[in-house]
């Protein structure tokens, strides 16, 4: 009995062991984010929310929302919003990258189109985090990057 308890604490002892250092190895799982965006530390350029999750098996989902309307200072639109389903993401320490289809609208220069995306953030608050959105389809548009005005990007 003696060695079968010994044998046990050893095992449950090794075992407490790999299982940090695994769920460590497979690094982070989630990248959420909402908030105002700023492309000159000052004035809203953008509001922004997104919630990516990858499954230990490698699966992702998530969705993205980015909208410019009202108070955002961009040349050549008075409304433009970029929204989807997450199909790709790479997530590392203090950073994420993500792809997805969804939807573009631009009145009066795209009412309503699908559209594909890329988005770059890094984890912070306000002057801080980062958020780099490239829509991929209906046109290439890369949008500069923004930091967080108002709000928290996490990726964990």
């Amino acid at each position: 009995m003696k060695r079968l308890v010994g044998a046990l604490a050893a095992l449950l002892a090794a075992w407490a062991l790999v299982v940090p250092a695994a769920s460590w190895a497979a690094g982070p799982v989630a990248a959420t984010g909402g908030g105002r965006g700023t492309v000159d530390g000052v004035h809203a350029f953008s509001d922004f929310g997104f919630s990516v999750m990858r499954s230990t098996d490698g699966f992702v989902a998530g969705h993205f929302n980015c909208l410019m309307a009202g108070s955002s200072q961009f040349p050549g639109f008075t409304l433009m919003a970029v929204r989807g389903q997450v199909t790709h993401a790479t997530m590392g320490a203090g950073s994420a990258s993500f792809d997805g289809v969804g939807m573009f609208l631009a009145p009066g220069v795209f009412d309503k189109s699908a559209a594909t995306f890329h988005v770059e953030v890094t984890a912070g608050g306000p002057g801080v985090g980062t958020l780099h959105l490239t829509l991929l389809t209906p046109m290439f548009f890369d949008l500069p990057v923004e930091h967080v005005l108002h709000g928290q990007i996490s990726i964990h």
